[in-house]
């Protein structure tokens, strides 16, 4: 369990993936918020900020790398980390230019997730 409740951002619009990766986070000990299109991801960044974006790339509306840029501007200290299940190399390397912390491909296992989520947020109290 995390000392205090960090929040994370899930941005995904596989609402399946979604909760299941949402309920293992709060299991271990976050505050975890969730958006399905980018529209509704940009509010919520806008408002405040959260320490972890999980991003996928693919989203109505705006690209999850478009929303990448928009992230690293307005809370360069906020960690992302792009989870999507278009792995091919362009957008690989399009996120780490872009800052994303790591890129994982699905289908992922959600402790893989998880133990990159927490690395993450060490790395962004340091």
């Amino acid at each position: 369990m995390t000392s205090r409740r960090e929040r994370i951002l899930v941005v995904d619009d596989d609402v399946e993936f979604q909760r299941s990766l949402s309920k293992i986070l709060r299991k271990a000990g976050y505050d975890v918020r969730c958006a399905s299109e980018s529209a509704q991801a940009g509010r919520l960044i806008a408002q405040q900020f959260f320490p972890l974006v999980l991003l996928d790339i693919h989203l109505p509306g705006r690209s999850g790398l478009e929303l990448l840029d928009d992230i690293r501007t307005k809370w360069p200290r906020a960690k992302v980390i792009v989870v999507t299940v278009n792995g091919d190399s362009s957008n690989y390397v399009r996120a780490l230019e872009a800052g994303a912390f790591a890129f994982l491909t699905k289908p992922v296992k959600m402790k893989q997730v998880l133990q990159y989520s927490q690395l993450a947020l060490k790395t962004a109290r340091n």
